[in-house]
């Protein structure tokens, strides 16, 4: 191999280290990027396997917010780029940096099981937006802060209609406790 190219990429190693000890915009993004790829490959499975009464108007919802996410986690991947940052590529990097799991026996899940599933991992994949929106400005990488808050507002939607699907309201489920611990 390419001398110059290995010490490229073991200085990026280097740097992604430093940048996930001490959190950066660049590093909390490359975890988003990563769960839009998981979560993308789940849709999928999810368009060939899905079944129940809804199944034509629930694999056209699924089919469509793949589609979207597909399309986010390729402007993200430029964001990332323009910015200065090296976005995840290739599937090892997805695995590592991800906090959605991927599972083949997914497939036997009913419809109610789908959506319930989804909808948690776009409330996981929105702790890692809020954190990134905030060090996007901290860091006055506004392009990527508005990127993200857009990215934020999208998968809102998806949630609020996954959670209606399954006769739930928007956040339920979700609410953090107010109650005092004793």
């Amino acid at each position: 191999m390419n001398k110059k190219i290995e010490e490229l990429y073991l200085a990026e190693q280097k740097q992604n280290e430093i940048d996930h000890h001490q959190p950066t915009a660049g590093a909390m993004t490359n975890h988003i990027l990563s769960n839009l790829r998981v979560l993308s490959t789940k849709l999928n499975q999810f368009e060939w396997y899905l079944k129940g009464s809804n199944v034509f108007a629930d694999k056209k919802f699924i089919t469509e917010m793949r589609l979207t996410v597909d399309n986010y986690f390729n402007q993200l991947g430029h964001q990332l780029v323009n910015v200065g940052e090296k976005p995840s590529s290739v599937t090892e990097e997805f695995k590592e940096y991800a906090m959605l799991e991927e599972n083949p026996r997914n497939k036997y899940f009913t419809d109610t099981e789908v959506f319930e599933m989804l909808v948690g991992d776009v409330q996981t994949s929105k702790l890692f937006i809020s954190r990134a929106i905030i060090l996007a400005q901290k860091e006055s990488k506004f392009p990527l802060q508005n990127f993200l808050i857009e990215l934020e507002e999208k998968l809102n939607q998806y949630s609020a209609e996954m959670q209606a699907r399954v006769g739930k309201e928007p956040l339920e489920g979700f609410e953090e406790d107010d109650e005092d611990d004793d």
